[in-house]
C-alpha cells in the first residue's frame, strides 16, 4: 500500500519526480558542486571588492567622475568638496603639456574673421568651437562650416567644431553667458583632453604663437583661473545690482536691445557681487563646476544674472569669488590688451598701427578689438607670429616651405614646442601675476 501511495505522489508531482532523478544520478553531483562553489566565490568577491577594474593611464577622467557620495563616520557631509580639494591641491604642471579649448564667437559678417583667428591660434593639441550667432544668415554659417570641413589639417586632426545651433546673443544680456556655457558643455562632452577654456571673439587676435602660450602654460599650475575681477561696492552696487533688465534674445528670434523694467530689486545678502572682463581663461575643473554645479550655486547665480545688466562681466566672477574651493585660484587678469575710450571706460576702442608698440609692451597673449582686415593684423602676423601661410608656424609643422609650400601640411610631434620672443614676454607677465603682491588682490 505504501509503495502504491509513493507512486501516486510522484505521478502527481512531476517536478519532484525530476528532482529526485537528478540527485539520484551520480554523474551530475560533481558539476553541481563545482557550480555551487563558483557561485559562492563570485558572491563573496562582489561583496568584499576582490575584483577591481584596472586603472587606465590613458583615460583622462574628470575629477568629478571619482567623487564618492557615501557618508562615513568621520564626515558630516558628502565628499564632493574634499574630493575637489584634492584635485585643486594637485599641481599637474609636471604632467604632459597642456591643451587649450577655445570658443571663437561672431555675428553677421564675421565668418572670414573667425577663420582668420582660428588659423592663427591653431595647434593640433587644442580643441576649438566656432559659433556664429543667429543674426548671421544661414549662407554664412554654411560657408564657415564648409571652410572647416574642407581644410585638410582640420579633417585629419578633427579638433575643430562649428556649433550647429546658432544662438541669438545680446552682449549685455545673459544670452552670451548661455552660449558660452553651451560651448563649454560641448567641449566637455566631445573631448576630455583640455586644461583651460579660453573665449575669444572674431575681433580678437593673438600677440604670441600657440607654441609660446603652451610653453609658458606648461610651467603653470593647472588650477589657475585668469579672470579679471573686482568686487562691486558703494554707489556702483546700487547702480548695477538694483535695476532689472530683460533680454529679448531669450524668447525672440530677432535681435533687439535689452529692455529695462521700472521695478528695482534688493541687494543680495547671501553672496557678494563681482565684475570684470568678459574674456577669461578658465580651468577645466572650474568650468565643470559651472556646468555641473552639484551644490546648485552656479545655477543660482546664473538665474540671478538673467536680469542683470552686462551679466557676461559678472557671472563667472561672482561664482568663483564666492566659492571657497576656487577663490584662491582666481588671477585678476584677462590675458588681453584692451585700450579703452575716455572715462568712464565703457567701450574698448579699435586698435590700429599706432597701438602696436603698446600691445607688445603689455606682454599680453591676446588683444582686442580690431577692425576686419586692419593693416595692423598683417604687421602682427609678420613681426610677432612669423605667419606667412595658413597657420602661425610651430614645432609641429615639419614640412618643407620650399616653393611656397605649407610646412604645417606635415604634422610632427604636437607635444614639442618652439618658443620664441613671445614666450619671454608672456613669462614676464605671468611672473607679475603670480607675485605675492599681485595675488593679494584676489577676490577682494
Amino acid at each position: 500500500m505504501k509503495k502504491l501511495y509513493k507512486k501516486l505522489v510522484f505521478m502527481r508531482n512531476p517536478l519532484l519526480r525530476h528532482s529526485n532523478r537528478v540527485f539520484n544520478d551520480s554523474k551530475w553531483i560533481i558539476p553541481f558542486l563545482a557550480s555551487l562553489l563558483v557561485s559562492i566565490t563570485l558572491i563573496f568577491s562582489a561583496s568584499f571588492g576582490v575584483f577591481k577594474a584596472p586603472y587606465d593611464r590613458d583615460h583622462h577622467q574628470s575629477p568629478f567622475d571619482i567623487i564618492s557620495f557615501a557618508k562615513t563616520e568621520v564626515s558630516n557631509g558628502y565628499f564632493v568638496e574634499s574630493s575637489l580639494n584634492k584635485v585643486l591641491n594637485t599641481n599637474s604642471s609636471s604632467f604632459e603639456p597642456p591643451r587649450l579649448a577655445y570658443l571663437i564667437s561672431g555675428t553677421k559678417g564675421d565668418s572670414h574673421r573667425i577663420m582668420r583667428t582660428l588659423q592663427v591660434i591653431y595647434h593640433p593639441r587644442n580643441q576649438y568651437v566656432l559659433h556664429l550667432d543667429l543674426e548671421a544668415p544661414p549662407r554664412e554659417w554654411l560657408e564657415l562650416a564648409n571652410a572647416v570641413k574642407n581644410d585638410p589639417t582640420f579633417a585629419v586632426v578633427e579638433n575643430v567644431r562649428v556649433m550647429a545651433q546658432s544662438n541669438l546673443v545680446t552682449y549685455k544680456g545673459p544670452t552670451m553667458i548661455a552660449s558660452t556655457l553651451q560651448a563649454v558643455a560641448i567641449l566637455l562632452k566631445e573631448s576630455l583632453d583640455w586644461d583651460w577654456f579660453i573665449n575669444l571673439s572674431a575681433s580678437d587676435y593673438p600677440l604670441v604663437t600657440q607654441d609660446d602660450l603652451l610653453h609658458v602654460f606648461s610651467n603653470l599650475s593647472r588650477n589657475l583661473n585668469f579672470i579679471e575681477h573686482i568686487q562691486i561696492t558703494g554707489w556702483k552696487l546700487n547702480q548695477r545690482a538694483r535695476p532689472i533688465i530683460v533680454d529679448p534674445g531669450l524668447y525672440l528670434s530677432k535681435k533687439s536691445d535689452i529692455a529695462w523694467t521700472t521695478q528695482r530689486r534688493s541687494l543680495p545678502t547671501s553672496f557678494k557681487l563681482f565684475t570684470g572682463s568678459a574674456w577669461v581663461a578658465l580651468t577645466r575643473t572650474f568650468a565643470e563646476y559651472c556646468i555641473w554645479g552639484w551644490d546648485n550655486f552656479p545655477r543660482t547665480i546664473l538665474m540671478y544674472y538673467t536680469n542683470f545688466i552686462s551679466s557676461p562681466e559678472g557671472y563667472f566672477h561672482t561664482v568663483i569669488c564666492n566659492t571657497n574651493e576656487f577663490r584662491s585660484t582666481a588671477i585678476s587678469h584677462d590675458l588681453h590688451y584692451i585700450a579703452w575710450d575716455t572715462p568712464p571706460k565703457q567701450h574698448p576702442i579699435s586698435l590700429s598701427m599706432k597701438d602696436f608698440d603698446k600691445m607688445v609692451k603689455s606682454n599680453a597673449p591676446f588683444a582686442r578689438k580690431f577692425h576686419k582686415n586692419d593693416p595692423v593684423l598683417d604687421k602682427i602676423d609678420k613681426e610677432l607670429l612669423g605667419r606667412t601661410g595658413r597657420f602661425a608656424p610651430g614645432a609641429w609643422c615639419i614640412g618643407s616651405s620650399e616653393g611656397g609650400a605649407d610646412p604645417c601640411s606635415v604634422q610632427g610631434d604636437d607635444s614639442v614646442f618652439r618658443p620664441g620672443p613671445g614666450a619671454e614676454r608672456l613669462q614676464r607677465l605671468v611672473n607679475t601675476l603670480l607675485s605675492e603682491e599681485f595675488r593679494k588682490k584676489q577676490c577682494s
